[in-house]
């Protein structure tokens, strides 16, 4: 064992070794792949959208230049004029003047006209203007506007100059270079920038004290500001004048972006590389770091789970010890146990104790098989699983399985119904504890998985072709499938849920369930059956099972359901029959129909009722009277059933204080109906309401000195007296009502058969309990009922509150008369109302009141009839 464990543990580390190398061969690769997928492109964004902003300083210095050059051309135009009629000294003056007066934000106009100087010269050195670069400048331009950078010591401007038509005079206007340096707007990222001539003169510079200098001059012959200005200033074959280039400058690699200016100047731009991408990097680092933290997790986990593996190895073997040592001493004493019971069952007269002993011998034999069934986890994992067949009869093993899950799916509120054929042999040999368990196994997973519906077992048989010396009569093919309307398993699913140990039903021995499919499928096989399922996710499951059985006797076994309603009558069973003829109730409802269907339902337990139209009448007469239960409906025009609840509670010495308060309620949500617990009601009952949920609520809510339990019934009514003679409800623990029972029952549909084309007779019946005198008081009732009319008045004065709750009761009457198609139209006008979809409540209320007036023209017709 020892040599086995280690040769195991060494076999899952080299299996987590190379698991580890993949999944970080393949991490790996992943990473780097998507680190270029996202470099790449994010480099070629910044770079765009840093040629882009420079692009726009671009033109934003240009803007400025043309509103400039457009006063000196229009200065000129005027000047023009002024020299072709030979104008005075004067008027040409005030040339100058009206310039500032009307653009008092530029500079002074100046210039050399006719010989004469007019003006103040910028730094000038002589005071011969025609040595001046800016007379110079304007008249090598011929015609057009020269842009003159002047900067002499501190003092840095542009000055823009035009030729005149005489050719030989000058008009100025001084740009200061400071306005020129606030269109140039400030980066996020820290950078240099300037703007550049096409002789590689810096105009305008970040660093003011480059202001001035040349950089395509000798001066800078072989340095970095040379290698600069020629890269600027020649040509390439990008756009016109736009180019980003790498340059080391100073030692630092920086990317360059240049955009030319009016076609002779260039505004450029240079970051530093490592700035550039810096925010880039980091993101790129976060996302690695992100990575490597989850898959050193991973790894942890991993390692965990090995560990844990290797641990659950060790548990698993230690276990299967103890309970190898302990199963000799856990069955002999069950067995000694039950065999001493049966030995008193011999000698016991008295038939109700015999019914208990009998009921001890059937619980004890429950444990041994719940122990077994533990047990059989360790004969899987030793291979060890045996089958011990014997004589046994089917409808005491259906009768069992029906029994052990009827209360759970009644706890969940499922229709838990048994088909059986009634040809199937009654006595069959094989092993009754496996089927016994296969059967409670499959209906505990269906009641579990299962909310809203049904569990269906369907049991059947077919003849065998011979084998060997056995007869076709002798070995049959018995099956039972289980059907659902639970959460049903994906397709891709199906092939994994008998896996070993991947039930999730194997941690939930406590609810009868023992084994998961994964043993219920080793079991079938043992047997030499199989099992097969079907299922669609959302709309429920089908677990069928096939086991070949020799037949022991041919005799029928009989309608299922006749026997076990058979079965509780012989055992006198009383426990679900009460009587409270002293109770006293208090229904409150403004619907009549409602109060007509719960007195009917309480008419069965005698006890004394009392009924309430409205919140007002209830507070009147739970200070008159005591009652000692109150069911309270949610939904009442003027004062609902909260408010109301609140003014009970709210009164001084109330005599009711103490009573307990159920909510009556149509909300669908579990959180609404919730919300009644939380408000301080005892419970709440969802309309409309079944018999079985009102005689559930009365059970528990009512005082027990007032119920006569079957005990009590029992002494009143003598033990040989028959549950028949005694006018009570039939015993709810000892058989389900839903099962049905057409050869003992009379058919309720013959008599509501002219309902049949409007209505869901059945649906309506169940919540009559299928009293069919009630449910044509019902039907009366609503055809009766002034709903429809308060309903119109309500559209038509456009009051919509009232709407809405009027619109709730004609849904809930006509739900509880089996009008399901009205019921679903009714609803949808009264969620329209509630979300203000005023436009669909106006475009279908009169369609759907005129299909309630044809419904209550044919339940008329049919009533008549």
């Amino acid at each position: 064992m020892l040599f086995q464990k280690i040769e195991k543990e060494q076999t899952l580390w080299l299996r987590y070794g190379i698991v580890l190398l993949i999944v970080s061969i393949i991490v790996v690769s992943t990473v780097s792949y998507l680190v270029r997928a996202y470099t790449v492109p994010a480099k070629a964004n910044i770079l765009q959208s840093c040629a882009f902003l420079n692009k726009k300083d671009a033109f934003a210095v240009e803007n400025f230049l043309n509103r400039e050059e457009s006063v000196l051309k229009m200065a000129s135009r005027v000047a023009n004029l002024l020299v072709e009629n030979h104008a005075v000294s004067g008027q040409i003056e005030s040339l100058k003047t009206r310039t500032r007066e009307e653009n008092p934000r530029f500079g002074d106009l100046y210039g050399f006209i006719n010989g004469k100087p007019y003006g103040k010269y910028p730094l000038a050195d002589s005071v011969n203007p025609a040595s001046e670069p800016w007379f110079q400048g304007a008249l090598l331009a011929h015609g057009d506007i020269a842009r003159i950078p002047i900067h002499k010591g501190k003092e840095s401007m542009v000055v823009l100059s035009k030729r005149l038509s005489d050719m030989k005079s000058v008009i100025a206007l001084n740009v200061n270079l400071s306005a020129l340096r606030n269109f140039v707007n400030p980066w996020t990222l820290p950078s240099i920038w300037m703007i550049m001539d096409e002789q590689g003169l810096i105009i305008a510079h970040s660093i003011v004290a480059n202001q001035g200098l040349n950089y395509s001059s000798s001066e800078f012959w072989n340095n970095d500001e040379r290698k600069l200005a020629d890269q600027v200033t020649s040509s390439s074959n990008e756009a016109p004048g736009e180019k980003q280039f790498l340059l080391n400058y100073d030692g630092v690699d920086y990317q360059v972006f240049s955009t030319p200016i009016k076609g002779s100047w260039f505004m450029v731009r240079m970051v530093e590389n490592k700035v550039l991408w810096n925010e880039m990097y980091w993101t790129v680092f976060k996302g690695i770091a992100v990575v490597v933290l989850l898959y050193v997790l991973m790894i942890l986990l991993m390692s965990l789970s090995l560990m844990n593996r290797f641990r659950a190895i060790r548990v698993s073997q230690a276990k299967s010890g103890f309970l190898a040592n302990m199963s000799r001493e856990i069955r002999t004493s069950i067995t000694g146990l039950l065999g001493m019971n049966s030995i008193v069952m011999k000698e016991v007269r008295d038939d109700g104790l015999k019914e208990y002993l009998k009921n001890i011998q059937n619980t004890g034999q429950g444990i041994l098989s719940l122990v077994n069934d533990v047990l059989d986890v360790c004969r899987i994992e030793s291979g060890k699983m045996s089958i011990v067949s014997m004589e046994y009869d089917i409808f005491s093993v259906l009768a069992d399985c029906y029994s052990a899950n009827e209360q759970k799916a009644s706890a969940k509120k499922l229709r838990f119904t048994v088909d059986c054929n009634p040809d199937i042999p009654s006595s069959l040999w094989g092993d009754e504890n496996r089927i016994r368990q296969i059967i409670n196994n499959l209906l505990s997973n269906a009641i579990k998985f299962t909310e809203v519906g049904e569990v269906t077992l369907l049991v059947n048989y077919e003849n065998l072709p011979p084998v060997g010396t056995l007869k076709s009569d002798e070995y049959v093919m018995l099956s039972f499938t289980v059907k659902d309307t639970g959460t049903g398993i994906k397709k891709d699913e199906l092939g994994l849920i008998f896996n070993k140990f991947a039930s999730q039903n194997m941690d939930d021995l406590s609810e009868g369930i023992g084994l998961g499919l994964c043993l219920t499928k080793e079991l079938v096989e043992k047997c030499g059956g199989q099992i097969t399922v079907n299922s669609r996710l959302g709309e429920g499951s089908s677990f069928t099972v096939r086991i070949p059985q020799l037949v022991l006797n041919i005799e029928p076994m009989g309608d299922f359901a006749l026997r076990y309603r058979g079965l509780g009558r012989k055992r006198g069973d009383f426990s679900g029959i009460f009587l409270a003829p002293e109770a006293r109730i208090l229904i409150v409802d403004d619907v009549e129909l409602n109060l007509k269907v719960l007195r009917g339902f309480l008419r069965r337990f005698k006890v004394q009722v009392d009924v309430a139209v409205s919140g007002a009448q209830c507070l009147k007469l739970a200070q008159s009277k005591h009652y000692d239960l109150i069911f309270l409906d949610h939904m009442m025009p003027v004062m609902d059933g909260v408010e109301t609840y609140r003014r009970l509670k709210s009164l001084d010495n109330f005599i009711n204080k103490d009573t307990p308060v159920i909510a009556l309620t149509s909300e669908g949500s579990n959180e609404v109906s919730e919300s009644f617990l939380v408000m301080g009601f005892a419970d709440y009952l969802p309309k409309p309401i079944k018999e079985r949920d009102l005689q559930r609520a009365l059970k528990w809510y009512l005082p027990k000195q007032l119920v006569l339990s079957g005990e009590d019934i029992q002494e009143v009514a003598g033990v040989q007296t028959s549950v028949d003679t005694i006018q009570l409800p039939m015993p709810a623990p000892t058989f389900n009502d839903e099962i049905e029972l057409l050869q003992v029952t009379v058919n309720p549909y013959e008599k509501l058969a002219p309902f049949k084309d409007c209505l869901d007779i059945k649906a309506g019946l169940e919540y009559c309990a299928d009293d069919s005198d009630i449910y044509i008081e019902m039907l009366q009732e609503f055809i009766a009922s002034p709903l429809h009319r308060n309903v119109e008045t309500c559209f038509r004065n456009e009051d919509w509150e009232n709407y809405i709750f009027y619109m709730h009761v004609l849904s809930g009457s006509s739900s509880a008369i089996g009008a399901i198609s009205m019921t679903e139209k009714f609803q949808n006008l009264e969620n329209a109302c509630r979300e203000s979809r005023m436009n669909i409540v106006r475009e279908n209320h009169d369609l759907v009141m005129a299909l309630h007036a044809e419904l209550v023209r044919n339940i008329q017709k049919g009533l008549e009839g």
